[in-house]
């Protein structure tokens, strides 16, 4: 389809615009934005995805306050209005690439709502280059950068405005292909079973220091506590510019409330550039729950991210995320299982320096730390 995008010299492939390079309905891309309170009076968290090869855009926006997840998710039809990045309440403006954001919940039926303004305050980062096969079959090809910002404006959920002045600000944009999104995966051969065992704990962080001091970082194990992923990148200040490391020989101790799988620190150990570094982080806050955002079986008809559904598709509720092992959705749609991922804001120290961060902890099967019971 012709549109106005077309008039720019930016394509990729011999098509139009609106075209990719693939395919895979599974082909997407993404942005993800949050807003951290230093003061924990409400956490803010806003995502959105055009899925060109289903015709889908979806997005939501969440508001985390007194232990109560509010959520909204939205999804229309992409074309013909490629040029909107948003869809019903949920709107993102680019007032400069890599600079210069605004993002707008504006009021709904849901009482959840926001108005910021997400100005960067470090450069963007490069992820590595995520491609893996599995049995011959591509399985993920995608690429990820982050940045790390100020947050001004306001939120308001369950009638309660609160004032967002120099929040934490933190985004990521990813485009490509990956399981999960574009709607349900299309029949694979299984994996073969040499060469691993399950995936049973998913821990990593986007973090800034106050001196500016930057980076991410990822450990998977599996159930017998062996690491199968660990990677991130440290990006420090040189000179007048910025010098990035690899981060290697990482390893992570969770701290847990005793009996719960709920966090009480994330603390990471890790070499960069040839230096040691111990990187501690404490939860602000109780963890945003990732259904509410439309991910696994977050939206109503449980297809997931990117499958179609229709035009202006609006839902919303509000989860009771206080217990994490009984997340709750007070409207009654959906119930959870008692081992979920969440994101958490984290208050961080990096060797000392002071810092916020973005993670992820999620447990997926039994772990000999963690979960030896199954």
């Amino acid at each position: 389809m012709l549109s106005a995008f077309d008039d720019y010299p930016y394509h990729q492939i011999a098509d139009h615009f609106d075209a990719s390079g693939t395919g895979d309905h599974r082909f997407f891309d993404r942005y993800w934005w949050v807003a951290y309170d230093r003061e924990n009076r409400a956490q803010v968290n806003s995502g959105l995805g055009v899925y060109k090869n289903m015709n889908v855009l979806d997005g939501f926006g969440t508001v985390l306050i007194d232990g109560m997840q509010h959520n909204v998710r939205t999804s229309r039809r992409w074309r013909p209005n490629i040029g909107r990045i948003g869809a019903g309440p949920l709107d993102y403006i680019v007032k400069e690439g890599l600079k210069s954001f605004r993002l707008l919940l504006e009021p709904n039926e849901f009482g959840v709502a926001f108005d910021l303004s997400w100005e960067a305050a470090l450069p963007a980062f490069d992820e590595p280059h995520h491609k893996r096969h599995i049995d011959g079959v591509l399985h993920e090809d995608y690429r990820r950068f982050y940045q790390f910002g100020r947050v001004n404006g306001w939120a308001e959920a369950a009638g309660r405005r609160i004032e967002i002045a120099d929040w934490f600000g933190f985004r990521a944009r990813s485009c490509g292909v990956r399981p999960g999104v574009g709607g349900p995966p299309p029949p694979t051969p299984p994996a073969p079973p040499a060469g691993g065992r399950a995936t049973a704990l998913i821990s990593g962080m986007a973090f800034a220091c106050d001196d500016g001091t930057h980076g991410s970082l990822q450990i998977q194990e599996d159930d017998t506590g062996r690491v199968v992923y660990s990677g991130g990148k440290l990006v420090r200040r040189d000179g007048d510019g910025w010098r990035e490391a690899v981060i290697d020989a990482a390893t992570v101790d969770i701290g847990l409330v005793p009996g719960t799988l709920k966090p009480t620190a994330l603390n990471f150990d890790f070499t960069a550039g040839g230096e040691s570094y111990e990187l501690r982080g404490t939860p602000l806050s109780e963890g945003f729950v990732y259904q509410g955002y439309g991910y696994f079986n977050g939206y109503r008809d449980q297809h997931g991210l990117g499958a179609w559904r229709g035009d202006d598709v609006l839902e919303g509720e509000t989860y009771d995320v206080r217990d994490s092992s009984n997340v709750r959705d007070l409207s009654g749609h959906a119930s959870f299982p008692a081992i979920l991922p969440h994101e958490y804001p984290l208050a961080i120290s990096l060797n000392g320096a002071p810092g916020m961060a973005d993670s992820m902890i999620g447990f997926t099967g039994p772990h000999p730390r963690y979960r030896p019971q199954g």
